[in-house]
């Protein structure tokens, strides 16, 4: 019975020692500057859209104070998030935050990032 072999040639060939054979040094290049990419990727990913913030209160003082969570965004959120044109309008139960310009789900993710979603409901403006 005749074994054939595999494409890298020595049949002792580790997973890894086979790859590296198959893509050769151009693909081993590719292969660990999209490495380089996706841990570049991950460790820059999630920051802090307004460095330093925290929320002045807890979230359950700002259900019972949906005027004072309007007047935080206002004039503390929004002004630091310069790339987005915002206004919140309280209402009985949520604060009512209409995006007037940016990228609506960016905003969102920013200002949600602060304060939780129960207590807000966005709009496009």
């Amino acid at each position: 019975m005749d074994v054939k072999k595999a494409p890298s040639g020595d049949p002792r060939d580790t997973a890894g020692q086979s790859f590296v054979k198959r893509i050769g040094p151009a693909g081993m290049v590719l292969f660990l500057a999209l490495a380089v990419l996706v841990g570049m990727i991950c460790l820059t990913s999630g920051r802090d859209p307004i460095p330093g913030y925290e929320a002045p209160q807890s979230a359950e003082y700002y259900a019972a104070h949906l005027d004072e969570l309007a007047r935080e965004l206002t004039e503390n959120v929004f002004p630091a998030l310069p790339d987005y044109r915002m206004t919140a309008e309280p209402g009985e139960n949520v604060v009512t935050v209409t995006v007037e310009s940016g990228n609506f789900a960016a905003a969102r993710a920013a200002v949600l990032r602060y304060f939780p979603q129960s207590l807000l409901d966005f709009r496009r403006g």
